[in-house]
C-alpha cells in the first residue's frame, strides 16, 4: 500500500460516498492500438461508484490543433468543469481501471488549474469492484458549478524548448520499451518509430504492482534503476500526454518539484512529416 498524498483509499471513500463535498469521477479511457476501442462511457453506464460522472479526456481537452487531448487555456477549463458541476475548492476524487493510464492526467490539469484537493483512488474501479463496494448504473449529471481555473505552475514544454533541452535536462519516455525502441509499431498511424535522443524509457507500468501505486521506497526504487536522477529537472513525454502525466505523479508522490510535460508527446516528436531528430536504441 502506498501512503503518496495523492492517493486515497477504497475504505476511504467508501466512508465519504455521500459527503457532499467529494465529486467522484470516472476517468476510464480505452488504451491507443485496441480495435475496436473499448466504450467506457458504456462500461460507465453499466457500473460505476455510486455518484461518479464520467469524463473523458478528450472532452476537457483542446482537440483543436491536429494533436490529441492537448491542455486548455484556463478559461476553456473552467467552462467545461463548471458544466461538469466541479468547483475548484471540493474534494475530487479520480479513478480509472487502477492501472493509472488516464486518472493522472486528469489529475495533473485539475492541480494545474488551482484545484485544491485531488486524489486518485488506490487500485481504482478494479479494487472497488474486487474488494465488494457498491456501483450504480445509469448516468450521473451533477448541478453545473464554478471552477475558477488559473495555472499555478509551469505545466507543459513544446517542441521547440524539448529540443533546445536535449543533453542538458533529463527526459523520460512513458512509452513500453518496444516502442521506444522501435522494436514494437507505434499505434497511431503515421509516426516513426523510436524515441527522443538521449531519453530514458520508464514505462508508465513500472509504478505500479498488483494494480496499486509502488510504496515511496519501491517507487524512488523504480526510477533511480531506470537512471532517472530525481533531484534533476525531469520532461515527461509519452505517445499523446497522457501516460506522460503518470509519471509526472509518480515523480510528484516522491516530492521532486522540477517536472514538465512535454504535451505534443510522440505523436507531434514521431510525425513522419516532422523533421525532429530520432534515435532507435
Amino acid at each position: 500500500m502506498t501512503s503518496s498524498v495523492h492517493i486515497v483509499s477504497t475504505d476511504w471513500l467508501a466512508k465519504n460516498l455521500n459527503s457532499p463535498d467529494v465529486v467522484i469521477i470516472d476517468c476510464r479511457k480505452s488504451k491507443p492500438g485496441i480495435t475496436p476501442p473499448i466504450d467506457f462511457h458504456s462500461k460507465y453506464s453499466e457500473a460505476h461508484i455510486p455518484g461518479a460522472i464520467y469524463v473523458e479526456v478528450d472532452s476537457i481537452s483542446d482537440c483543436s490543433t491536429g494533436l490529441p487531448h492537448m491542455m486548455p487555456t484556463a478559461e476553456e477549463f473552467s467552462a467545461s468543469m463548471g458544466r461538469l458541476g466541479i468547483a475548484d475548492t471540493q474534494t475530487i476524487i479520480l479513478y480509472d481501471e487502477g492501472d493509472l493510464f488516464s486518472a493522472p492526467r486528469v489529475w495533473w490539469m485539475l492541480t494545474s488549474f488551482g484545484a485544491k484537493t485531488v486524489r486518485v483512488l488506490d487500485g481504482g474501479f478494479n479494487a472497488w469492484k474486487a474488494e465488494g463496494h457498491p456501483t450504480q448504473s445509469g448516468d450521473i449529471a451533477r448541478v453545473p458549478s464554478t471552477f475558477n481555473a488559473r495555472l499555478v505552475r509551469p505545466v507543459v514544454v513544446t517542441s521547440r524548448q524539448v529540443l533546445d533541452s536535449l543533453g542538458t535536462v533529463q527526459i523520460i519516455d512513458a512509452r513500453s520499451l518496444g516502442r521506444f525502441n522501435a522494436e514494437q509499431p507505434e499505434p497511431r498511424p503515421g509516426l516513426h518509430g523510436g524515441h527522443i535522443p538521449g531519453s530514458l524509457s520508464v514505462p508508465f507500468t513500472e509504478l505500479t504492482e498488483n494494480g496499486h501505486l509502488k510504496s515511496p521506497q519501491a517507487l524512488k526504487a523504480t526510477f533511480e534503476r531506470l537512471g532517472v536522477e530525481l533531484n534533476k529537472p525531469v520532461i515527461t513525454t509519452c505517445g499523446s500526454g497522457v501516460t506522460a502525466a503518470a509519471l509526472a505523479f509518480g515523480l510528484d508522490s516522491l516530492g521532486v518539484e522540477e517536472v514538465m510535460l512535454y504535451d505534443g508527446s510522440w505523436a507531434e516528436w514521431g510525425n513522419i512529416d516532422e523533421d525532429y531528430p530520432i534515435e532507435t536504441h
